[in-house]
């Protein structure tokens, strides 16, 4: 027992060597590690990065690593353009045996309070220039400085894409990434907060918690499989109670290699009932609906539904939209649609309305399709124009 515990006291005393020397060395090297070392190193990463960089503080432990408070990132090229990134305490930590050897490894980062404002403008973001800083490489996305894992505590995030007049605010951010691998990368994320944006002229609020696994090759981004949830959406008097979705997408960019399958299910919608271009829509579709069932359309003031899901592959170039389920109080409806890169595309619908039920079905082609059962001619050109619709928008404009 007492040469355990000899062995043990020489192990700390040799390890509080080492870090008292490694600490000696880097005061010695850069002349302290205080406010003066943090003004030198501001002004050494401002000519590099083109940005004018502010530190208020600086510390070093061979423990914990490095230590910055009062982190401010410029925007291009002093602050007079305002602040890019911002953050009250940034933490680098360094494994002790690469720094014994001389070599700097920084192995995790950790942001508290952090702040980012992105912006875009015809195509070019604001933060172009610092992309040119990164290693050149061929392994697809990486991490700088070989970290395994990025912590971000209550992180703000604002982006401004002002070509297409879109802007999105994420707030109480909490985000965790890990890289399990040196060459192409694996990423797992998880993200939690709020988020807010705006929809033609209307407040878009809600929370949101993702979990994300990327897997990149040399090539890039191969394959993904993730979640997202989100709750107590808002957009102006709409309202959507809950929306889960999760995806595993295979051989990403490989053509009729691909292997993507999604879904997607959301609860507790609510629309108020007065005039408006989403009322509209319903209401047009509602009196195709209803024309379908031989029967008058409901009067409806609120809209609600209880439910609505949907279920979607793409294997082997070919879209399967397997099922789309709504469970309003007005119908129940559900719908069907395949397509691939040949001329023929399939669309079933199914309606349960007013004590009524109606079933069509339309396949073929466009110079040949085949409507089951028979319609009238106004109820089969509106199936027809809806599976060229669907097919257009998935096919020509997805690219799918």
């Amino acid at each position: 027992m007492e040469r355990k515990k000899k062995i043990l006291a020489a192990s700390l005393a040799a390890l509080v060597l080492a870090g008292g020397g490694t600490f000696a060395f880097l005061a010695r090297k850069y002349g302290g590690l205080d406010g003066a070392m943090a003004a030198a190193l501001a002004e050494t990463a401002s000519r590099k990065a083109g940005r004018e960089l502010r530190i208020k503080s600086f510390s070093f432990s061979p423990l914990s690593g490095v230590t910055l408070r009062g982190v401010e990132v410029s925007e291009r090229p002093s602050f007079r353009n305002g602040v890019f990134f911002s953050a009250e305490r940034v933490r680098l930590a360094m494994p002790l045996l690469p720094l014994l050897r001389g070599s700097v490894v920084f192995s995790a980062a950790e942001f508290d309070g952090a702040f980012f404002k992105a912006r875009e403008k015809g195509g070019e973001w604001n933060f172009r220039d610092l992309l040119a800083l990164l290693p050149d490489t061929v392994k697809g996305l990486h991490l700088t400085w070989n970290a395994r894992a990025l912590t971000f505590r209550g992180a703000r995030i604002q982006a401004d894409l002002l070509t297409s007049g879109l802007s999105l605010d994420m707030t109480e951010t909490d985000a965790e990434v890990r890289h399990y691998s040196s060459f192409g990368g694996n990423f797992n994320i998880r993200a939690s907060g709020r988020a807010g944006s705006a929809f033609g002229g209307r407040l878009f609020t809600g929370a949101y918690r993702a979990k994300a696994d990327l897997n990149f090759t040399p090539l890039g981004l191969d394959s993904s499989a993730g979640t997202l949830g989100m709750s107590g959406l808002e957009l102006g008097d709409m309202r959507l109670g809950s929306l889960e979705s999760a995806w595993k997408l295979f051989k990403i960019g490989r053509g009729a290699e691909r292997n993507y399958s999604a879904e997607v299910k959301a609860s507790g919608f609510f629309a108020p009932g007065y005039r408006s271009s989403f009322r509209d829509s319903v209401d047009k579709g509602l009196k195709s609906l209803f024309a379908a069932l031989g029967a008058a359309p409901p009067k409806i003031d609120d809209i609600r539904a209880d439910r609505l899901s949907a279920r979607a592959s793409l294997k082997g170039g070919r879209l399967n939209l397997e099922e789309i389920r709504l469970e309003a109080d007005f119908a129940n409806l559900r719908a069907a649609f395949a397509a691939g890169a040949g001329p023929e595309a399939e669309l079933e619908i199914e309606a349960d309305a007013a004590g009524k039920k109606f079933r069509a079905r339309a396949s073929g082609s466009d110079a040949r399709p085949k409507v089951e059962p028979e319609l009238s001619e106004s109820l089969r050109e509106t199936l027809l124009a809806s599976r060229r619709g669907l097919k257009e928008f998935f096919i020509s404009k997805l690219k799918l």
